[in-house]
């Protein structure tokens, strides 16, 4: 079987949530295990659609846990906070993934703000994400996660961000 068709299958197996399937091509095909997709390893596709057991697996299997993909070269993080899986998010911090703010479309929380995942943001401030940090580029100018929480509408984060921003001010 050619290599594409395997990828084909391999994110079919994820999309549909069978580990079986993953399992025994990954098997049959070890080297599929580090192929890069154009969404990311196949940790950045389990991770968007929300496939705890399979990322499991994946990390098990050996895959990179901090390998950058997808649109962003992000890592699995940020795919997860952008769709918004709490469990999956909390897993990977877990597994000491690394919590990426070089630039602000790798920003996990940036993503959860993005798309309003409270959840996800309380999590990973909770796991110490520098909140502080200030991005300036083409679509934002010296930006914190508080100011674009404002910008995206997104109040009840914006109060969040602003309460956990004041006990810093207060802590040091």
């Amino acid at each position: 079987m050619d290599k594409t068709q395997i990828a084909k299958d391999v994110r079919g197996a994820i999309k549909s949530d069978q580990l079986d399937t993953l399992r025994d091509l990954l098997e049959k095909e070890p080297e599929m295990l580090t192929v890069m997709t154009p969404f990311g390893t196949w940790l950045h596709i389990a991770a968007a659609y929300g496939r705890l057991e399979i990322i499991e697996y994946l990390i098990n299997a050996g895959i990179d846990i901090n390998a950058q993909g997808g649109t962003f070269s992000a890592n699995a993080l940020e795919r997860a906070a952008t769709k918004g899986h709490l469990d999956i998010a909390e897993f990977l911090i877990n597994q000491n993934i690394e919590i990426d703010t070089s630039e602000p479309d790798r920003n996990p929380l940036f993503a959860a703000i993005y798309g309003g995942h409270f959840e996800i943001v309380k999590l990973l401030v909770e796991n110490n994400i520098d909140i502080s940090i200030k991005y300036s580029g083409d679509n934002m100018k010296d930006m914190d996660a508080y100011a674009f929480a404002i910008e995206r509408g997104q109040t009840e984060i914006a109060e969040y961000l602003k309460r956990k921003i004041d006990q810093m001010g207060t802590s040091s």
